[in-house]
């Protein structure tokens, strides 16, 4: 039986031990756990603020595509009826794109004048003068020999001259 005291009493000894370190151990899980709480419940509260800016801007972007909306199909309307090329900003913006338009062309111009140019192709410009030069040409030689025709004509030979 002595044993057995010694044994109850070595337990008693190393019982308030074990005691304390699993009042620690229960003292720092209820530490976490309460740190634990402390945070999931600023992440919930994080996460309604979050949910309720969202909200906001959702209303936000939903009221710009209304007015979007509506804007577009007041600028269709008036497209299908023709009202749109009255309007101000239209008008400036044909006058740009003219202007753009006509300052293309003449660089364009500029640029085929220089690869024909280059090349060594006549222009359709040189062309028609070439053609004007022709026909000129052309009116003369039939004046030139219209009396050679009438004379030969009337002494009744078939035979044409030749140039």
């Amino acid at each position: 039986m002595a044993t057995t005291k010694q044994a109850e009493t070595k337990h008693e000894e190393t019982t308030p031990a074990v005691d304390a370190s699993a009042e620690a151990a229960k003292s720092g899980f209820s530490n976490v756990e309460v740190f634990l709480k402390a945070q999931l419940a600023q992440a919930q509260k994080r996460i309604e603020e979050l949910e309720g800016e969202a909200g906001k801007v959702v209303k936000a972007l939903d009221a710009r595509r209304q007015e979007a909306t509506k804007e577009a199909q007041s600028l269709w309307t008036k497209f299908q009826a023709g009202e749109l090329l009255t309007d101000p900003r239209v008008k400036e913006l044909g006058k740009k794109v003219d202007a753009a338009g006509a300052e293309l062309r003449k660089r364009l111009d500029g640029l085929q004048t220089k690869v024909v140019g280059v090349v060594g192709v006549a222009s359709q410009s040189q062309l028609q003068e070439l053609n004007k030069e022709l026909s000129k040409l052309s009116r003369k030689v039939d004046s030139l020999l219209k009396p050679i025709r009438r004379s030969g004509a009337s002494k009744g030979t078939d035979s044409a001259p030749r140039a």
